[in-house]
């Protein structure tokens, strides 16, 4: 049975104005692979490796060797020490019965930056997209505007219990991360909201408090 012409219209009218009225709720662009592959790569390392190889692979005094700077490290080494782990002075368990191919494949691309020479000094932080991205920024206002803005840091990241987050220029992407993810104690004391919110949505707080921070203080 074929519909009369006037409701075929009004059908196709409906389903014009659905997909355009769902537009408007579009997500943010997804993740670039390459970086999200090394943003993984660092939560895994921090999560697992940092007890024995220490922060970003630094090795100072601690009990398994440093990974920075080491140009001889291939990614063949590399991803067979983490499969099989090491036996001998300095062991280490082998993460291949605990890791699935993807994990493994993350590791494997942060240790890789880690081994080059200018890793150390990289300014870039390694996060799962671009931290200038506009869609990005707005997600993260509207979370900061939800849950931060409020109690502690006042609308805009001005006026707030905590210090002005506009025309801040000394807060790194990496540290801020890390500040939102652990929290902090001590006088500025801030829960910790790694176990609330995605590695990814934190980013995107990261990517807004680095928009106000370029924004002139109030």
């Amino acid at each position: 049975m074929t519909h009369p012409l006037p409701l075929r219209r009004l059908i196709l009218s409906l389903g014009l104005c659905l997909w355009a009225g769902s537009s408007s709720f579009a997500a943010a662009p997804p993740a670039d692979p390459a970086r999200a592959q090394l943003a993984d790569g660092k939560s895994r390392f921090d999560k697992l490796c940092i007890s024995c190889h220490g922060a970003d692979g630094a090795g100072k005094d601690t009990y398994g060797p440093a990974l920075q700077n080491r140009p001889e490290l291939s990614a063949a080494l590399i991803r067979e020490r983490i499969v099989k782990g090491k036996h001998g002075d300095h062991a280490m368990p082998p993460w291949g019965t605990v890791l699935d191919r993807p994990a493994i494949d993350a590791l494997v691309a942060y240790v890789e930056v880690l081994r080059q020479p200018a890793a150390a000094g990289a300014a870039d932080p390694l996060s799962p997209f671009d931290l200038n991205d506009p869609a990005r920024i707005e997600k993260g206002r509207k979370r900061f505007a939800k849950t931060c803005a409020g109690y502690c840091h006042g609308h805009e990241g001005v006026g707030g219990r905590a210090p002005d987050f506009k025309g801040r220029t000394d807060l790194g992407p990496q540290q801020t991360f890390d500040t939102i993810y652990h929290g902090r104690t001590g006088a500025d004391v801030m829960p910790p909201w790694g176990a609330a919110f995605s590695e990814e949505s934190i980013w995107e707080l990261v990517a807004y408090l680095q928009f106000l921070g370029r924004q002139p203080a109030d």
